[in-house]
């Protein structure tokens, strides 16, 4: 019981703040950001689609790097801890690709976060490719450890109905909304 009213008020929480104040990323923000992050218990089962929908991350970058293929990597910066298969780059035969928002921002639609770095290749070439590359391989191309300069994290993907117009919105509103 204690759990699931933990849940509930994490849910409440999370719908209260929408988008996140704006910060500059720096390795400090990153950390503070990530260590604020409730850990729940390993065995929690089931959840509402508030729960369980993934973040929404909107961010700008220092380059255009819409087209480079995201990982996220430790806290130092010297560990690729997550990467992507060439298949889960692909949503049926569309590939996902950052969607473009206003005044420079990017709404994440693979799984970035704060620990995020782009690689040399593009989401077409990775895509192609008939596996993962090594972890080995991947730092080798490592394009920019430290590409964001700024992220937002606003809510979950089911808060929204319409979240391109919803996000540009908050952003025209100077994220006051």
């Amino acid at each position: 019981m204690k759990v699931t009213n933990y849940l509930l008020a994490l849910a409440v929480a999370l719908l209260a703040t929408a988008c996140h104040s704006s910060k500059k990323v720096t390795e400090q923000n990153a950390v503070e950001n990530v260590s604020q992050q409730v850990k729940t218990p390993a065995k929690v089962m089931g959840g509402t689609a508030v729960s369980t929908s993934p973040v929404v991350y909107v961010y700008k970058m220092k380059a255009d790097y819409s087209h480079q293929v995201p990982v996220l990597m430790d806290e130092s910066r010297t560990r690729i801890l997550s990467f992507p298969d060439p298949k889960d780059l692909l949503s049926g035969d569309k590939l996902r690709l950052p969607t473009q928002l206003k005044q420079g921002y990017w709404l994440d639609n693979k799984g970035i976060g704060p620990n995020v770095a782009f690689l040399t290749y593009t989401y077409e070439e990775y895509s192609q490719l008939p596996s993962a590359p090594s972890v080995k391989e991947l730092l080798a191309h490592l394009l920019d450890k430290e590409p964001l300069t700024e992220l937002r994290e606003c809510g979950r993907w089911a808060d929204y109905t319409d979240i391109v117009s919803e996000l540009n919105q908050k952003i025209a509103a100077g994220w006051q909304e």
